[in-house]
This record gives structure tokens, C-alpha cells and sequence, in this order.
């Protein structure tokens, strides 16, 4: 019989025992239910869940169609390369960084590179973008914050209670915060991100991590960090995080950590796939330029979608995180056409990230070809002899003739049918390899740094020191943002630096010297001022005229030794360049037609347009050129008067003394970052008037009315602005100095400005091609073309067709007539003669003397800036030289131009190397045992795969 005890303990247990089964019981039912419910009642939309989890779209670039010279020549086109691509799925997350290492590792063994196009740089932290330009820049650094949140974080920071919508003021304030956000805080932030996990990298527990990001600050992980892996190895893990985050803007799709990779690398990486979760190897097509620097300027290059222009490419079906686009030249003018159609491939993926079965195929479809108008063989010889022109200049200087041409690094060359428009060559020196820039994110900081963000403090320096100039590096090259120590960008005013992605041919507008002259007869010519039999006494200083008679220009012959030409007629003027027999026509037609009469005649040409047309000023080429080029008229320069009078009014309010002999307190003016927000207000108040003043139109008999309105104003703002001065200099100012300081002010815009306006001083400058007078070589190359054809002006144009991938005919470009001039035969023929005696006889005779073609030419020299300022920074005159051939019935029109190039002469060599190229059948005919100066065969480019080994 059992114990009460035992009884007791052994019913204990039984209960326990059956509490446990019951427990258990109640588990499994409970998972038998669930796995019942989830394959059993839910087992449809489990299925499509997993299905739509696994089932991936994975695009497929088309190729661009290639850009071709006129002989059908591929000057850029598509070809296959191999390209390392990883997919984030839950598993190659778990194995990310472990992953990652090994791939680093591979990469750098098998001498490839990550795929880099991280703006947010270490050692020294910073933001590098693909531009030089400040506003562009601005626009970018405030897309790279907004797309990564920081804008979130401001804002949390100065409205932490915000729960309506932000009003204007408010994001604007933000925005402003924004840019003050430093590079090394954004790296900071980033590695704490949530979304880039960087800190896992230490290795701690879930629970260690939520402490650390808790009570540390990214710059302290950041430091825990730096003492197990090196700053740049850290940033490669940032760099694959920041491309998988931005990738999901446009949907879960692979990254490309490689691209162009060699073929035994995509071997090494295709034999490891299984140890590399979510890494892939693929091939793509990539950008390619066969013959690299050649005709970049036209071809221009490809790149990535920058942040501004996100929204505009995504609505036209680009994926901002993967498509390059055309930036500039053929590649950016056509880029709708070479892009193509996208295809792809819709599959079904491992947990792993790989492919398992292909679902749907969508063949991609290439891009058009555009078949420019480029003569490739003249192409070369152009750039060619240009190059080796300017190496001479700069090795030469030619000091001898009081030149300085050590500077002579940038120039352009237009070649042009004057029949139909159509461009031969174009040069813009210097140029860039695009293959440079044909794989995203493997430009080198040496690539960047010479095409996009140049060093000009350490340039600067060696400039200076080079010409012994007297200048600081702070003057002629002065911080974009001296407020702001940490910005060491410098602006380049005087135009100094080449700039190797800048088109010169297209852009670059310079003042074309007395290559103007030509038109300047036209004028006189079709006006009647002069006819071509004209002759005109040359008395050296051009002061005959009692409305000019304190007008001091002349021509270079009395300048140089008190010469003259003489008693000459229109042809011999063009032969000798004399200034004077220009200055003449000038005067004549100001007489006869007013201040805007030389203007009309040379808008008719496409040398600049009436300010008050809402026409645009183009040439009609295809690619971005500057139309801002203008002749001397009297609203434009009205207007640059207005817009360049703070300089000389601060001069006199700072100097104490008007040029009419007013003598007061000086007044400190000048903008100074210093200032008190009022101060500078009350500074830009004075300025202000002035400048509106000086754009008002009125008659002689108003200018008493006008300036007793004017003066109480200025009284009041000059009296405003020593009101914001600190006391001592306040009382230092007395009503007699403030009226003294009124009447200089009004001297200034009412006699002073108001007779540089109205006067044809200017009109008289512009006739010889100087004063405001300024051209693109490509508007200039066609007024030329325009002026020998007999007057038919024709759209610029670099294509000759299109067509699609199979060679068939889309478009073909036929000459589109601009403007019909109806120029008398004798105005035509007048002025050719007198420019064939430019190149037999006159001033570019020892180059073409016995050229077996009959030519004609205009030399120019163009002054930088007047009273020494040109050689104070270190540079020199503009060489101009404009000609055409054959001389009976002209075919092409070239022009040259070299900045610092200290004489047009200089730029004639170029032009005869054309002739010989563009005539080499008919030369030989005439002359078999004739001696090319130059004999250049283009030779291709290496692949992009022995480039890249080369590397």
C-alpha cells in the first residue's frame, strides 16, 4: 500500500506530465493549422508572392548607333564588353561585406576598377562633379544631398515640430542650410545610415549595434572603423551601398560594380560565382572611339544622367542609375536618334540573385548612324597643322616683334562649302580622348582634374611665375567663395586656362580684327558711301573730322614709324590692312545711316543680330554654339555700358575727384564681403541708379529735366549709405562733399557716358573689327562663306544623313538657304580681288607666294584689352586669318583662329595645309613633283581593352 507521500508525489508528476503534453499539443496544432492555411487555403497568393519575389526584369542596352565621317568612317560606335554585376536579394545581404572584400580583392589582383561615379570623395573629403561651372556645380552637390536625405535631416534640425507643409521661406532656408552640409559630415552620416550599414563592418552583435548607434556619432564609428580597414576601403563599401540605394529609385535590378573588364578577368569571376553571392558577370555594350581625340569636339562624348536632369530622362524611359547619355557635341545634339530601343530579359532568380529560368526576351534594337559632313583626311590635316602652328608659337614667343605667344593654347579651324553650308573640319584646340570618358566611374582624378576640375591655384602659380607677371594668384584667378576657407575653387576671368571639353569653334566668340574689314567694303559697298573705285588719302591718326577730332586711332604703319599708305582705292586697302581707309567708310555710313547703320549690314550676314529681334543669332549647326556674338549697335552697347559702369564709378567716388575736376571726401563704394548686409544694400542702391540711368533713351533737350529728377535721388542714397557707417567715418562727410559727390556722378552719366554713346567713336572702332565687335570662328567662317559666294547665306550643318542600323537612308540633308542678300557682283568682285591681294601681295604673301591655287585672305589681329591690360595678365592678341579657295569660283571658306596667337599671319600656314589637302588631286595635276607641307595619314586608335591594359 502506497504512502499518502508517494501518492502525493506521483500525482505531482502525472499532472505535469500532462500539463507538458497538453503544451505541446497545442503547438503543433497550432503549426499544423498554420502550415495548413498557408499551403492549403493561401496557397494561391503564396505562390504569386514567391513568384513575383523571384521573378526579375534585367534590361538590356542597345547600342548606339555610330556617328560616321562623310566617307563612312565610324567615328564612334558600340562595341561588347564584359561587365561585373551584383543583385542584392536577402541572402547576398546577409553576406554583403564578405562578398564585397573578395571582390575588392579580385579586382585589384586582376588590375581591374570598381565602377566609381560616387561624388563624395576621402583624402581630403569632398564633392568632385564632371564641370567646372559654378552654378551647374551648385545645382549638383544639392542633388547629390536631397537624393541621399540630408535635406530630411536639416530640416528635422530647424523645424523639429513641422507637420504642415513646408512654406517657401521655410525651404528655401533649408536649401541654404543644405550647402552648408561638409563633405566629411555626409560621410559621417552615411556610414551610420541605416541603409548603407557601413558600421557592420565592426562586427558586432545585433543587440552592440543598437548601442553603438545609439550613443555614437558617425564621425566616432567612423574613427572605430578606420582602425580596422583603410578610409578608401570603407568608401568602396559606401560606393556599392550608394549604388544599390539609388538603383531602387527605379526598381530592383543588378548594379555594376566592373565594367570593360578583361576576358580572363569575367574567367577568374565566372569560376567563383558560387563563393559570390549575388554577383554576375554579363556583357553590354560600350562606347568606343576608334581614332580617340580626333574631331572630339564634334563627336563630343558620353557620361552618366546627373541628379538635376533625373526627372527629364525617366519620363523618356531611361534608367538614371545605369544609362549613359550624350553630353555634348553629335552624341548630345543627336541623342534621341543614336540611343536606340532598349530590350531585356524577364527571369526567375535564386535566393543567390541568378538567373533560373528566362521567362520573356525583348530584343534591344540599335540606335540610328548619323554620317556627318566631315572630311576626315582634311579633318586630320587640320588639326595636325594647327597643333604644330601653336607649338611653334609657344616655343618661338616671338618676342622679337613685340609679341608674346607663349601662351598660345587654345585655337580653332573651320572648314565650310560656301555652296550648301555643309562643315568639312572643325577644330577646336585643345581636344579630349571620349574614350576618357566612356565607362562610368573609371575616369582617374588625373582625367577629372584635366578636363573638369582643373587646379588653377597651382596652375596659376606656375603661370605667373612663368611670365614673371607682377599679378597674385588672387587677382587673376580669385576664390569663387572667399567667405568660405574650405573652397579652394578659383574663377578664371581673363580666360586664361584651356579648357579641353569647351568647343572653341562653336563657343568661343573673339573680336575678328581687321578680318572684318571684308565687310565693313561690303556695307560701303551696297550703301553707296564709297564705290569701288574710291579713293581715300591716309593721314595716319584719323582726327579729319570735327565731330572726331579728338579720336585717336590709326593705322599700325604710322603707329610703328608715322608711315602711310597713301592715296588708296578699296582693293589696295584690304591688301595693306589700313585702318584709316576703313575708319572712313565707317564715318561715312554713322553720317549717312546713324549709329546702327554698319550693324544692319552685318546682321545680314549672321554677324550678330538687331537686340530688339526676338530672332535667334545662329549659324543653324546642329551642336551648342555661343549666339551671343554681336557687331557694334547702339542698344547692345548701351546696355554693356550700363552693366560695366560700377567699375568706373566706384573710381571715382574712391578717388576723391571727378574728370571734370570735383574734389570731395572719398567715398569707399566698392563691394567688399566684409559688409554689413545694409551697407552692401545701400553700396548696390547707388550703383543701381547709375546703371538705370544710363539705359534711358532721351533727347538733348531733356537731359536738364532728367538730371534735376536724378540728383535728389542720388542725394538721398549717397546720404542713406554714410548713414550705415560707423560714426568716426559718418561724421567726416559734409553736405558740401555729398553735393560734390552728386555733380561728379551726374558729369559722369550725362556728359561723360552719354557722349561715349551717342558719338561714332564706336562705329569707327567696330569698322576695323575692334570695340565690341566679337564672333564665333564658326559665324565668322560663314559670313565669309556668305560674302564670296555672291550673298546666298546657308544653315551651318555637320550632317550629311542618317540612317538606321541596316544602312538604309532616314534623312539626308539638303542646303537650307538662311538669308538672301542679292550683294552686287561688283561688291563681290571688288572685295575678293582685294583679298586675293592679301595672299599674293600683301600681308599673308610669303605663305602663298607661287601656291599653284589662286587664293584669297584676311589677316587680323585682335586686341585682348586696350592700355596694356593684355600683357599685364600675361596674354596677347588674338590671331585671326579668314580666307577661301579656288579664287574664280570660290568652294570653301576656312578660318582660323588662335587665342595669344599675336598675329593673324600666323594662322595662314593652317589654311594653305587645307588647301593642299582639299586641292591634292588638282595639284598634282598641274604639279607632279609638288611638296606637300603636310601628308598625315589618321591612323585607329588601340581597343579599349588594350587601352585599359596599357593603363
Amino acid at each position: 500500500m502506497k504512502k499518502m507521500g508517494d501518492y502525493m508525489k506521483s500525482k505531482k508528476q502525472m499532472n505535469r506530465y500532462t500539463s507538458l503534453t497538453m503544451v505541446m499539443i497545442i503547438i503543433f496544432s497550432g503549426l499544423l493549422s498554420r502550415l495548413a492555411y498557408l499551403q492549403i487555403i493561401k496557397y494561391e497568393d503564396n505562390k504569386e508572392q514567391a513568384n513575383n519575389q523571384s521573378v526579375r526584369l534585367l534590361s538590356e542596352s542597345a547600342p548606339r548607333g555610330h556617328i560616321l565621317s562623310n566617307d563612312g568612317t565610324k567615328l564612334a560606335t558600340s562595341v561588347q564588353s564584359y561587365v561585373l554585376t551584383f543583385m542584392e536579394t536577402e541572402e547576398s545581404k546577409k553576406a554583403f561585406f564578405q562578398t564585397m572584400s573578395s571582390v575588392f580583392t579580385m579586382l585589384d589582383e586582376k588590375e581591374e576598377k570598381l565602377q566609381d561615379t560616387f561624388a563624395l570623395k576621402v583624402e581630403p573629403f569632398r564633392l568632385e562633379f564632371n564641370t567646372s561651372d559654378e552654378e551647374t556645380i551648385r545645382a549638383l552637390e544639392m542633388r547629390f544631398k536631397k537624393d541621399r536625405g540630408f535635406d530630411f535631416n536639416v530640416q528635422k534640425r530647424l523645424y523639429p515640430n513641422q507637420k504642415n507643409e513646408l512654406t517657401i521661406e521655410q525651404t528655401k532656408q533649408i536649401d541654404n542650410e543644405l550647402l552648408n552640409v561638409t563633405p566629411d559630415e555626409m560621410f559621417y552620416d552615411l556610414v551610420k545610415d541605416k541603409d548603407y550599414e557601413i558600421y557592420k563592418l565592426l562586427g558586432y552583435t545585433k543587440e552592440e549595434e543598437k548601442v553603438l548607434l545609439k550613443e555614437k556619432s558617425g564621425k566616432e564609428i567612423t574613427e572605430l572603423i578606420i582602425q580596422k580597414y583603410p578610409i578608401e576601403i570603407i568608401r568602396k563599401y559606401m560606393v556599392i551601398k550608394d549604388a544599390i540605394k539609388m538603383q531602387k529609385f527605379s526598381g530592383f535590378k543588378p548594379i555594376t560594380l566592373a565594367t570593360n573588364i578583361k576576358k580572363d578577368s569575367s574567367f577568374v569571376f565566372l569560376q567563383k560565382l558560387s563563393q559570390l553571392p549575388g554577383v554576375d558577370v554579363g556583357v553590354e555594350p560600350i562606347r568606343f572611339y576608334p581614332y580617340g581625340e580626333f574631331a572630339s569636339s564634334v563627336i563630343g562624348y558620353v557620361g552618366s544622367i546627373d541628379g538635376g536632369q533625373k526627372e527629364k530622362y525617366e519620363e523618356r524611359g531611361y534608367d538614371i542609375s545605369t544609362d549613359l547619355i550624350g553630353k555634348s557635341g553629335i552624341e548630345s545634339a543627336f541623342e534621341d536618334r543614336l540611343k536606340g530601343s532598349k530590350g531585356g530579359n524577364t527571369v526567375k532568380v535564386n535566393n543567390y540573385g541568378r538567373k533560373t529560368d528566362e521567362l520573356f526576351k525583348l530584343e534591344s534594337v540599335p540606335g540610328h548612324n548619323i554620317q556627318l559632313s566631315l572630311d576626315k583626311n582634311l579633318q586630320n590635316v587640320a588639326e595636325q597643322a594647327l597643333e604644330d602652328k601653336m607649338k611653334f608659337l609657344r616655343a618661338n614667343m616671338h618676342r622679337e616683334y613685340g609679341l608674346n605667344t607663349a601662351n598660345a593654347t587654345r585655337a580653332a579651324v573651320i572648314v565650310q562649302d560656301v555652296n550648301n553650308g555643309k562643315i568639312l573640319a572643325m577644330v577646336s584646340n585643345p581636344g579630349f580622348n571620349p574614350n576618357d570618358m566612356a565607362i562610368p566611374g573609371r575616369m582617374s582624378p588625373e582625367i577629372v582634374k584635366k578636363y573638369f576640375a582643373p587646379n588653377l591655384e597651382e596652375f596659376g602659380n606656375q603661370y605667373i611665375k612663368d611670365r614673371g607677371l607682377s599679378m597674385t594668384l588672387d587677382q587673376l584667378f580669385p576664390l569663387v567663395d572667399k567667405k568660405n576657407p574650405k573652397d579652394k575653387r578659383r574663377n578664371d576671368p581673363y580666360d586664361i586656362y584651356p579648357k579641353a571639353t569647351y568647343n572653341y569653334a562653336t563657343m568661343g566668340a573673339v573680336p575678328p580684327g581687321s578680318t572684318y574689314k571684308p565687310f565693313t567694303a561690303a556695307a560701303g559697298l551696297e550703301s553707296g558711301v564709297i564705290d569701288v573705285n574710291t579713293k581715300i588719302l591716309d593721314q595716319g591718326i584719323f582726327n579729319k573730322h570735327e565731330d572726331l577730332k579728338n579720336y585717336t586711332g590709326a593705322c599700325e604703319i604710322y603707329s610703328e614709324r608715322r608711315g602711310s599708305h597713301g592715296n588708296i582705292d578699296l582693293q589696295e586697302a584690304l591688301a595693306v590692312s589700313c585702318n584709316y581707309y576703313f575708319y572712313e567708310i565707317g564715318y561715312r555710313i554713322y553720317k549717312e545711316f546713324g549709329l546702327d547703320g554698319l550693324a544692319e549690314y552685318s546682321w545680314k550676314f549672321g554677324l550678330g543680330k538687331d537686340p530688339k529681334s526676338k530672332t535667334k543669332s545662329t549659324t543653324g549647326i546642329e551642336i551648342a554654339e555661343d549666339t551671343r556674338g554681336q557687331v557694334y549697335n547702339y542698344e547692345s552697347f548701351k546696355n554693356l555700358v550700363s552693366s560695366l559702369s560700377a567699375e568706373p564709378l566706384v573710381e571715382i567716388l574712391e578717388s576723391g575727384r571727378s574728370s571734370r575736376g570735383n574734389v570731395f571726401k572719398p567715398l569707399p563704394i566698392r563691394k567688399n564681403d566684409e559688409d554689413t548686409k545694409d551697407v552692401a544694400e545701400s553700396k548696390a542702391v547707388i550703383k543701381t541708379l547709375v546703371k538705370e540711368e544710363l539705359l534711358k533713351d532721351y533727347k538733348l533737350a531733356e537731359v536738364t529735366s532728367l538730371m534735376s529728377k536724378f540728383k535728389p535721388e542720388m542725394t538721398k542714397a549717397i546720404k542713406n549709405y554714410i548713414s550705415k557707417l560707423p560714426q568716426e567715418e559718418k561724421d567726416q562727410y559734409k553736405d558740401t562733399d555729398i553735393e560734390a559727390m552728386v555733380i561728379s556722378i551726374t558729369s559722369f552719366i550725362y556728359y561723360d557716358k552719354r557722349g561715349e554713346l551717342t558719338t561714332g567713336a564706336e562705329v569707327i572702332n567696330a569698322s576695323i573689327g575692334q570695340g565690341m565687335n566679337s564672333f564665333t570662328p564658326l559665324q565668322l567662317n560663314n559670313a565669309v562663306a556668305t560674302l564670296v559666294n555672291g550673298g546666298t547665306r546657308y544653315k551651318t550643318t555637320l550632317i550629311d544623313k542618317i540612317t538606321d542600323s541596316d544602312g538604309k537612308i532616314l534623312e539626308e540633308t539638303k542646303p537650307q538657304v538662311t538669308e538672301e542678300l542679292n550683294l552686287k557682283q561688283s561688291t563681290v568682285d571688288a572685295i575678293k580681288e582685294g583679298m586675293r591681294k592679301v595672299d599674293e601681295t600683301g600681308t599673308a604673301t610669303s605663305v602663298f607666294r607661287d601656291f599653284p591655287i589662286i587664293t584669297g585672305g584676311k589677316t587680323g589681329t585682335a586686341t585682348y584689352r586696350a592700355n596694356g591690360e593684355q600683357e599685364k595678365v600675361g596674354r596677347s592678341a588674338y590671331g585671326v586669318y579668314v580666307g577661301f579657295a579656288p579664287f574664280d569660283k570660290p568652294e570653301i571658306a576656312v578660318t582660323v583662329i588662335v587665342y595669344d596667337g599675336g598675329h593673324g599671319y600666323y594662322g595662314a600656314d593652317v589654311v594653305k595645309a587645307v588647301y593642299e589637302e582639299y586641292f591634292r588631286d588638282r595639284i598634282l595635276a598641274e604639279r607632279p613633283s609638288y611638296t606637300f607641307m603636310y601628308d598625315y595619314t589618321l591612323k585607329e586608335s588601340k581597343s579599349l581593352l588594350e587601352l585599359d591594359e596599357e593603363k
